[in-house]
């Protein structure tokens, strides 16, 4: 009785889908009537047909040889003209990231910094406690981009009547440049007379996205900082994540332990293989906010903080000195001047009237 019923539903289901899509029933296959009788899409042959035709035509134009003239310039800057058959130099270059809509995004970061949250469960209250004024932070905020992480060193001091608290008075953004997973930094630590009364109290960095844990990338980044720097404390050294929530911000502070030190140490891949993560590899720490006291940036003295947008230029090996300054927006035309020479060699004035004084 029930493989009756079953073979009249698909019948009636086979019958239903032919008059609606003007299709024989007997030609289907087996996989089309399976599909048909799962609920999936099909799409009707005379559609299959259409989009067939459709592509064919496409590649007959594609085929054709057209010839462009195009000018260009050499590298001794003489003018030339090129005629090109191919599909060499006929196609403008265009960007795969959507960077013009996280700039526009990016303009309404400073109201996130009216709602900044502090992660506050699970804290080992009995270790040190920082504190991070507010006007740094925010202009951290206000510089950063929703998807790319930005980072930047803490330097501080505690008060002289509370050796476990300590101040952040001094966050210093080297050249950098980053995904939505982690930042690259030069190996060299900054140097400066500002920060020789100061010391490292770890690194601070933003994320597109609240993680229920410190990223395996960021134990193995500061494994590495702690082993390559003497004057880095492990048990002074936190990592503070800055995660962009809906309309908000969420602060979290980590500190290694000992074991999270040797894994970082000697993890290979922590992004793609994080093997033997475990979350008793770091803790959580207490971080406060203040505007009792009031903290300034340092970038590099020469060139950009951010080399997002000339990342060929940036090295792990690099130099750099650093100066006193409030660090530029992320999308500031300072850190992308490559953007504009397609502007300016697009409006450039040809055949324009010279007046030769030498005549």
């Amino acid at each position: 009785m029930c493989t009756q019923v079953e073979v009249s539903l698909k019948n009636l289901i086979l019958a239903d889908y032919g008059k609606k899509n003007n299709v024989n029933v007997a030609s289907l296959t087996q996989s089309e009537i399976r599909d048909i009788i799962l609920g999936a899409e099909i799409t009707p042959p005379s559609q299959q047909r259409e989009e067939r035709a459709k592509i064919e035509e496409n590649a007959k134009e594609d085929s054709q040889m057209v010839a462009v003239t195009s000018r260009a310039t050499n590298k001794h800057g003489d003018s030339m003209f090129v005629t090109t058959t191919s599909q060499y130099e006929q196609k403008t270059f265009s960007s795969k990231t959507d960077w013009r809509v996280r700039a526009i995004s990016a303009t309404n970061l400073h109201l996130r910094t009216n709602h900044i949250y502090v992660s506050s469960d699970d804290v080992d209250e009995s270790g040190l406690t920082y504190v991070m004024p507010k006007n740094v932070l925010k202009r951290f905020i206000m510089i950063s981009d929703l998807r790319t992480q930005i980072a930047a060193y803490m330097y501080g001091v505690s008060p002289p009547d509370n050796s476990q608290v300590k101040e952040i008075r001094c966050l210093v953004l080297p050249p950098q440049w980053g995904t939505h997973q982690q930042v690259t930094l030069p190996h060299e630590l900054p140097e400066h007379h500002y920060l020789k009364d100061l010391e490292p109290l770890g690194w601070i960095h933003t994320q597109p996205n609240e993680l229920p844990q410190l990223a395996p990338q960021d134990v193995a980044a500061t494994s590495k900082i702690l082993s390559d720097n003497p004057t880095w404390d492990i048990k002074k050294s936190i990592i503070l994540t800055c995660s962009f929530t809906p309309g908000s911000c969420s602060l979290t502070a980590y500190k290694l332990t000992t074991p999270g030190m040797e894994w970082g140490r000697t993890c290979k891949d922590p992004i793609q293989n994080p093997t033997g993560y475990m979350p008793t590899h770091y803790r959580k720490v207490q971080m406060l906010l203040s505007d009792r006291f009031m903290g300034f940036f340092m970038t590099p003295d020469t060139g950009s903080w951010n080399f997002n947008f000339m990342g060929m230029k940036h090295s792990v090996t690099m130099k750099y000195g650093l100066k006193l300054e409030i660090p530029k927006e992320f999308y500031h035309e300072h850190h992308r001047s490559s953007h504009f020479l397609k502007f300016s060699s697009e409006h450039q004035s040809e055949g324009a009237d010279r007046e030769d004084f030498f005549e």
